[in-house]
């Protein structure tokens, strides 16, 4: 899998030190990693052990009940995913192979040679006026819990509302087969990456918001949501201008 060009919001990284200073904030942070194969095989990973003097990258294989680890490691080209905040970094596993013991699977590689650090783009979002819509419908949309209203919105993610103490959704984990439902007709197949829980402010109920990104997001579905957020935000102008 080739490195992607550089762009004005991404900064290559070769110095060891800063890499592994990256690696070491992603195991202390215990983020979630997503490591995906050339055939489009993903599974979900952390950093469990770190050496920068030894040269030694440990990833966990928690749940693999299809062998994709072995697939990948077989194929030889592994690109390791994970994001600090608003920044995602990007790099390869070098020379990856399956470890077993008593702790489980660990996917074991040297330092990667070079990693690339991406400043996610703020796209513009929007605040649904409508309290029942969008909603996200997850699997299983007959159980309590399984349609999470949308808080915001953007061409590039959003965000869920979530009841207190349900996480439907695993951190740093892709979730498909769900639903974007933007009013009583349109409704989006869609892939979400979550990245991070948090309280929503002033809410005294305990409700959380679940930040996401859309991956994969595929040319009808990106032009459908771009017609959303552009009508949503010039209804909230007109409302403003309203006296």
């Amino acid at each position: 899998m080739s490195a992607p060009e550089p762009t004005s919001e991404e900064l290559r990284v070769a110095s060891t030190a800063e890499i592994a200073a990256y690696l070491q904030q992603l195991q202390r942070e215990n983020a979630g990693v997503l490591l995906s194969g050339p055939q489009g095989q993903s599974l979900s990973s952390r950093i469990v052990a770190l050496d920068a003097d030894a040269d030694l990258l440990g990833l966990e294989i928690a749940t693999d009940p299809q062998g994709i680890s072995q697939a990948m490691v077989a194929e030889g080209e592994i690109t390791a995913v994970a994001y600090l905040g608003a920044i995602k970094l990007q790099f390869e596993l070098e020379a990856p192979v399956l470890v077993s013991g008593e702790q489980g699977t660990v996917l074991r590689s040297a330092l990667p040679a070079r990693l690339y650090r991406f400043q996610r783009r703020q796209s513009f979002r929007v605040q649904p006026a409508n309290s029942a819509y969008p909603r996200v419908v997850l699997p299983g949309a007959e159980q309590p819990g399984h349609a999470l209203r949308v808080l915001d919105i953007s061409i590039g993610g959003l965000a869920l509302a979530l009841p207190p103490d349900l996480l439907p959704l695993p951190l740093g984990q892709v979730s498909d087969g769900l639903v974007l439902e933007l009013d009583r007709i349109s409704a989006l197949r869609i892939a979400l990456l979550p990245h991070h829980v948090s309280p929503i402010a002033g809410d005294g109920s305990g409700m959380q918001q679940l930040g996401c990104s859309f991956v994969d997001l595929d040319a009808n579905a990106g032009r459908s949501l771009q017609v959303y957020v552009d009508q949503t935000q010039k209804r909230r102008r007109l409302l403003k201008l309203d006296p």
